[in-house]
């Protein structure tokens, strides 16, 4: 996001779900520039994994470590490969930070236009992935 202080240097966690399963948490540290999530950028990584089918959500955070840690997402957006033209868009707009907003650092994030399907607090999704 394009908002003061909306970079961060905590580490990142993605879990994609589909419809056939999901991909368990992935740390996001091999980006294409050398230092990631700061401010009005835009990192790009590449995630292998199974086909999942239809994507459905993604659990994204980080794990509040470095100074700064507070993040604000403004958007994920998930290509099915790196010539696919599919894309799923997965908005935020939102704080990832102990200290603003709603103090979480974990987001639930449907796929755009998806209507809201379960209601799970985002900190224990976020205990029940880091596990798996």
């Amino acid at each position: 996001g394009d908002v003061w202080n909306a970079g961060t240097d905590a580490n990142v966690y993605i879990t994609v779900y589909g419809e056939r399963g999901d991909t368990g948490p992935r740390l996001l540290h091999r980006g294409k520039k050398p230092i990631l999530f700061e401010k009005g950028q835009v990192d790009v990584f590449y995630v292998e994994a199974v086909h999942l089918g239809n994507i459905r959500k993604i659990i994204i955070g980080h794990d509040g470590t470095g100074l700064g840690a507070g993040w604000f997402l403004d958007k994920v957006v998930l290509k099915e490969s790196k010539g696919s033209s599919r894309e799923f868009v997965f908005p935020c707009e939102r704080w990832l930070d102990e200290g603003e907003d709603d103090g979480k650092i974990v987001r639930e994030l449907l796929v755009e236009d998806q209507p809201m399907t379960r209601n799970i607090k985002e900190k224990e999704m976020w205990e029940i992935e880091k596990w798996k």
